[in-house]
């Protein structure tokens, strides 16, 4: 399943967690489960700190559960809740480009910017095409039918379509 485009700012998708996630742990604006976690004072409402946010600049600075007046500067960040969240497994980004990895929501951020199931673009002239990270080697000197090659013949070196 992929980083759904909305999730790159709100909530994780639910479907993306190795086991269950309990509702505690969800937005009540996003409904998905937090990301970046931040409550209300008084009563303890939380919210993804994007969904708050844009809740703050969109509507009234107010909480949208108990109607607390709230700022993004009074929103506090729940530091218990936040460990736990940090701790549930969830799957890569890439998990539909094939990475079978499972990480700590802490480690997600590291490990996608490593993720060898990340896209890239050939670097060959005029190819373009967008394959994982870990086959970029392979397409661009073996497969990319632009790539560079030594004719046999005269032992000019250039694209494979050109001889």
């Amino acid at each position: 399943m992929a980083c759904c485009p909305t999730e790159k700012e709100y909530g994780y998708e639910d479907s993306r967690f190795e086991k269950d996630v309990d509702e505690n742990f969800h937005c009540s604006i996003c409904y998905n489960v937090l990301k970046e976690p931040r409550m209300c004072r008084n009563n303890e409402h939380v919210f993804c700190l994007s969904c708050i946010s844009e809740h703050l600049k969109v509507n009234s600075q107010t909480c949208p559960e108990c109607n607390e007046h709230l700022s993004v500067d009074t929103l506090r960040r729940p530091r218990v809740l936040n460990n736990m969240l940090s701790k549930l497994r969830i799957n890569c980004d890439y998990a539909s480009r094939g990475c079978p990895e499972f990480t700590c929501v802490e480690g997600l951020e590291t490990h996608v910017a490593n993720c060898e199931f990340a896209p890239v673009f050939c670097s060959n002239e005029n190819c373009g095409m967008e394959i994982n990270k870990q086959d970029q080697v392979h397409h661009e000197t073996e497969v990319c039918g632009y790539r560079k090659v030594k004719c046999h013949d005269c032992g000019h070196t250039g694209k494979l379509w050109e001889h």
